[in-house]
């Protein structure tokens, strides 16, 4: 593994102490409220971002921060830190494993540095511009997969359930082109899975910049390709990914739409 820059150590550093705190609340009784009608959150959300940011700021002081849980922060300098807290927050509060703390630290509107780590499955994913990218120290890439009739693809459902008609139709359209669809319940935690080959691909609609930035990262350093659902590179601005291993990223985009019908 080569030696990280100093962002992408604080990065690691501050999803471990975010990690933790997920422990200390996961398995126990908590108090659920929620952002609308269905996106919950819980004292473990907060926390956790509280613990990040402090973590960040004692090396950062000056830099900015977009985080999930509060709407007053947003990546108004140079250097901004990108943070999802707790990704996966149905699953936390239904004792699912299946959940991680995202970070990325993006220079000049750049993504620098990404982590994903899945504290109860004690795994930790980092890459960092054009050095690769790492599951507990161990380099990872994409999978060699070029067929979609053997590709294992994952997906989510947004809150938003105005989007569902068309969300249904790319979900039909595509469960009849491919091996099997899984849903798991936290971007961050499918792009790292297509990072490291477990998954072919991954497309989601409705996401938010925390949701992806680290992901993204990772899965493009692991040798995969991330566009929106055109083949274009602002996914973050569309709010609708597509990431996959590259080999099958034309392949799926013929069978994903952000047209309504």
């Amino acid at each position: 593994m080569p030696k990280f820059n100093k962002y992408t150590q604080t990065a690691v550093k501050a999803a471990i102490a975010g990690g933790k705190i997920l422990l200390k609340y996961y398995n126990k009784p908590l108090t659920v409220n929620f952002k609308g009608k269905f996106d919950p959150v819980t004292i473990a959300d907060k926390l956790s971002q509280k613990v990040i940011i402090e973590n960040v700021k004692r090396d950062f002081p000056n830099h900015s921060f977009l985080a999930e849980e509060d709407n007053n922060l947003s990546c108004d300098m140079e250097n901004c830190w990108v943070i999802d807290p707790l990704d996966g927050t149905v699953n936390f509060i239904h004792k699912i494993p299946l959940f991680c703390v995202s970070i990325a630290y993006k220079y000049k509107n750049k993504i620098i540095s990404g982590v994903i780590h899945c504290p109860v499955l004690k795994e930790t994913f980092i890459a960092e511009k054009n050095k690769g990218a790492y599951l507990n120290g161990k380099k990872i890439s994409v999978s060699c997969v070029n067929n979609l009739a053997r590709s294992l693809v994952v997906t989510g459902f947004p809150y938003d359930r105005s989007r569902l008609k068309r969300v249904i139709k790319n979900l039909g359209n595509i469960l009849g082109e491919t091996q099997g669809i899984r849903r798991l319940g936290s971007a961050a935690m499918d792009l790292a899975y297509v990072a490291c080959g477990r998954f072919e691909a991954f497309w989601e609609e409705g996401l938010n910049p925390w949701d992806s930035a680290a992901g993204a990262l990772i899965v493009e350093e692991a040798g995969g390709k991330v566009t929106d659902y055109n083949g274009e590179k602002c996914f973050e601005k569309k709010r609708h990914i597509l990431a996959t291993n590259g080999l099958v990223h034309k392949k799926m985009l013929k069978y994903v739409s952000i047209k309504q019908g």
